[in-house]
């Protein structure tokens, strides 16, 4: 079978089971879900088969996402698609029934109001029980106090206690029986190409760019493996370590891509026969991989996890995020450290590595250090210094400074990972589609989440979002599981099953278990560089990467529960 087969046949099972959902009984299953809602499961299933198969690029998926639901769910979606939002004449029969039928209230005026409250209820973004309270309660004292400016005392007066039946029970169950059809909202959807976070993303890509461009990395990187000295056991360290903090602030492939090149001549020192080559190969990916999780910006994940925290009102600054994720990335480079050396045994007694080059010291160049160091240490005590500037404003200054001063020109801009910023909408639209349907809730309240552990949740998601992550892209894995566990932390805290601290402990363990998946070549492109070497067997691969998968989930779990124990994440 051609590889033209291949992806014809994946879009064709993609095509078959996303359509499918359609279909399906879902209130004979006990989750009653409306037709727009039905049209989100099918974009949910069809976003997670193009994302696992990859029958196309998986940031074209997420353009497809981004389309769909514009087309198909949003306030602007096609005329035949677009739904009646709520039960029209039953709204206007409860204005009928509130109002009553004594004669103070012409039949005009009454058509008024009706059509007024219409009017108001059909320009809402969203449509529940509580806006078509408030709308008919605002609109009936409105009328009353204009028939009362007109001297229409007895209109006024009926208006008056029309909007006091409101409260009363009959109407009030007429109103909570009312069912609701929400939809997208085009502004919102097409906002999630400007999110705060992609400007976030878009300031780590200035800076990544600018550092690479004037041999910031590279000259970094000989500097700091010095201390190092000679031993591989110990120069393999020194390059995870200079791995993991490029990662924390470049692109995972960027700096696997950069690293394994530096690392070129060094692997030719190796003989054929010794495994250590093996090692030194694994130890780029491994530390890539790893160090992306060490800052808000070094891996998607982490961006996707912010983002849902600041959709529940909760924040993680810069810093607080490095406090606990640079420890993480510190213990389990030495794990993995640790396990490679022990695996992969090597015969040399010494290694040099030889990175040539100096910092330059052109006017650009220097313009490059002093902005990359001033961002840094903005994003890291920005805080602490009372600036009132958050992450995302930060992330424009290197943007800014880099154009205004053409240290970033048109064609770099056109070599930025312009994909993943997509890739990373298209996630976000996916949430929103969950959000403003009302699918998230509508199943979230389908199951008691209150009766949940937050422990026994926080272990299963994160198996399930480590199991993702070894098949597909860490990014799409979060995009997919973000939302809904953000969904069922905020049910759970509404609850009183778990507090504000807790939320935010589950989707940081989420955001860390996508990042942890890199036992197959497929898991991630730092992996599939590594193994595009030939010195590494997908079989060692396997066994390392799930030993340190499962390693780092555990300790995970126990960091999370130990934050959240000592009151780390107390908003």
């Amino acid at each position: 079978m051609s590889t033209n087969q291949k992806k014809f046949l994946k879009i064709l099972i993609v095509l078959l089971l996303s359509g499918a959902m359609l279909f399906i009984p879902f209130e004979a299953l006990g989750v009653p879900i409306n037709p727009v809602q039905a049209r989100v499961v099918a974009l949910f299933v069809l976003a997670a088969l193009m994302w696992i198969l990859e029958p196309v690029p998986i940031w074209t998926t997420s353009t497809l996402v981004i389309a769909l639901c514009l087309l198909g769910i949003s306030n602007q979606a096609l005329t035949f698609l677009r739904p009646d939002r709520y039960d029209k004449a039953e709204v206007n029969a409860i204005v009928q029934e509130a109002v009553g039928s004594g004669g103070a209230v012409s039949p005009e005026l009454l058509k008024e109001i009706q059509d007024t409250v219409n009017a108001r209820l059909k320009k809402k973004p969203t449509v529940n029980e509580q806006e078509v309270r408030m709308t008919l309660g605002f609109q009936l004292m409105d009328y009353s106090e204009k028939a009362e400016t007109k001297g229409e005392a007895a209109a006024a007066q009926t208006l008056k206690e029309a909007h006091h039946r409101l409260y009363e029970d009959a109407l009030s169950a007429r109103i909570k029986n009312l069912k609701f059809v929400n939809v997208m909202q085009q502004k919102t959807t097409m906002a999630t190409f400007a999110d705060p976070i992609i400007i976030l993303f878009l300031g780590g890509f200035f800076l990544a760019a600018a550092a690479t461009k004037y041999r910031l990395d590279i000259n970094l990187a000989k500097v700091l493996l010095k201390p190092f000295g000679a031993n591989p056991k110990f120069v393999m360290l020194g390059l995870m370590v200079v791995t993991a903090l490029f990662s924390m602030f470049m692109s995972n492939t960027a700096t696997a891509a950069m690293m394994l090149a530096i690392l070129t001549p060094v692997l030719a020192l190796f003989g054929p026969e010794d495994r250590g080559r093996a090692a030194f190969a694994l130890c780029i990916p491994i530390a890539a991989n790893i160090g992306g999780i060490g800052t808000p910006i070094g891996t998607p994940p982490n961006a996707i996890a912010l983002k849902a925290m600041q959709d529940m009102g909760l924040t993680i600054t810069f810093g607080k995020w490095m406090v606990f994720g640079v420890p993480f990335v510190i213990v389990m480079l030495l794990v993995g450290w640790f396990i490679l050396v022990k695996m992969f045994p090597t015969q040399q007694k010494e290694l040099k590595l030889e990175v040539g080059g100096k910092f330059l010291k052109t006017p650009k160049a220097i313009i490059v250090y002093s902005t990359f160091a001033v961002t840094i240490a903005l994003w890291c005590f920005s805080d602490m210094l009372s600036l009132g500037l958050d992450s995302n404003t930060i992330a424009i200054i290197p943007i800014a400074v880099f154009a205004i001063t053409q240290v970033i020109t048109k064609e770099d801009l056109k070599s930025m990972s312009w994909d993943v910023l997509w890739l990373v909408a298209g996630g976000f639209a996916l949430g929103v589609a969950l959000q403003e349907t009302g699918l998230a809730k509508d199943m979230i309240d389908a199951i008691p989440f209150g009766t949940w552990n937050p422990t026994v949740l926080m272990i299963g998601a994160g198996f399930i979002c480590l199991f993702m992550a070894t098949f597909m892209s860490h990014t799409a894995t979060a995009s997919l599981l973000m939302p809904i566990l953000a969904g069922v932390a905020g049910a759970m805290v509404k609850t009183g099953s778990m507090d504000d601290a807790g939320a935010i402990g589950l989707l940081c363990a989420i955001a860390f278990a996508s990042s942890l998946g890199m036992a197959l070549p497929i898991s991630t492109p730092p992996n599939a560089l590594a193994y595009a070497t030939g010195l590494v067997e997908q079989k060692g691969m396997a066994i390392s990467g799930t030993i340190l998968c499962l390693l780092g989930l555990f300790i995970t779990f126990v960091l999370m529960y130990f934050l959240q124990t000592i009151g780390f994440f107390a908003v």
